[in-house]
């Protein structure tokens, strides 16, 4: 019998205290963990390593649909999502590989739930493919990206995207730079493009997104490329493909 860590998400110390009850004694349980918020949560799915997560989608500072993304689809368990939303806004998410627990909820309806998460353990890829399906098309009906989390060391914080001078692409990462300080994570830079403010980000280069409010300069290079001169003194190149992007995003703008 496969024996699984199992991670209680929620804000609510009364909910995580009720799935804990109907967890206890399960043979197929070897561990139960919690965590009070999506920091935490993400803390402990990259350092416990759970098999599944009981995910509370509404929280406070970070959701549960946040989580997902800053963990990453490689990374991340098999999910069952705790909601108080309704029916119709469950349905909405459009994932089918997925289980809910509906609040308020009884002990026939988790163990249905629980029952059918385990047997999707086997079918990790599809469940992790149709959480992503539900956070993309979330993000695709949301506004646009205004802060990301990132970690260094122990601690995890958010960073304002207006915070961010330019995002250069760092083999399966990539990296912030801010003013001062530089911070990795597990992103695309496709996956960026689509979610960043067009008004505020532009993508200069193949490896390169810049904020316009952090340009100084323009300068003629070679070939038809160009030298963007950052107000922190950087240098970064303005590709041919990219040039008549870049113009566009500064013809009119009042940055200039």
């Amino acid at each position: 019998m496969q024996q699984l860590k199992i991670l209680i998400v929620d804000d609510e110390p009364p909910a995580r205290k009720k799935l804990r009850t109907f967890l206890k004694n399960r043979p197929e349980v070897s561990a139960v963990l919690e965590a009070g918020d999506g920091i935490a949560a993400v803390a402990s799915i990259e350092q416990d390593k759970p098999d599944l997560i009981f995910l509370d989608i509404q929280m406070p500072g970070m959701t549960g649909l946040e989580v997902i993304e800053a963990v990453g689809s490689e990374a991340m368990p098999a999910v069952v999502f705790v909601t108080a939303y309704d029916q119709y806004a469950i349905e909405a998410f459009d994932v089918q590989a997925v289980d809910y627990l509906l609040k308020p909820y009884d002990a026939a309806r988790f163990e249905m739930s629980f029952r059918r998460a385990v047997e999707r353990l086997a079918s990790r890829r599809e469940s992790i493919a149709a959480i992503l399906q539900a956070f993309d098309h979330l993000q695709q009906h949301g506004k646009n990206l205004e802060r990301i989390l990132v970690n260094s060391g122990q601690r995890y914080f958010f960073i304002k995207t207006a915070e961010i001078a330019y995002i250069s692409a760092e083999e399966k990462y990539v990296q912030l730079h801010t003013v001062d300080k530089k911070y990795l994570i597990r992103e695309t830079m496709t996956r960026l493009e689509q979610r960043l403010d067009p008004a505020q980000f532009v993508r200069i280069h193949r490896s390169f997104f810049v904020n316009l409010d952090s340009i100084r300069e323009m300068q003629p290079w070679s070939h038809g490329d160009y030298i963007l001169i950052l107000k922190n003194g950087e240098k970064l190149t303005v590709s041919r493909r990219y040039r008549e992007r870049l113009w566009g995003s500064v013809s009119g703008s009042k940055r200039f």
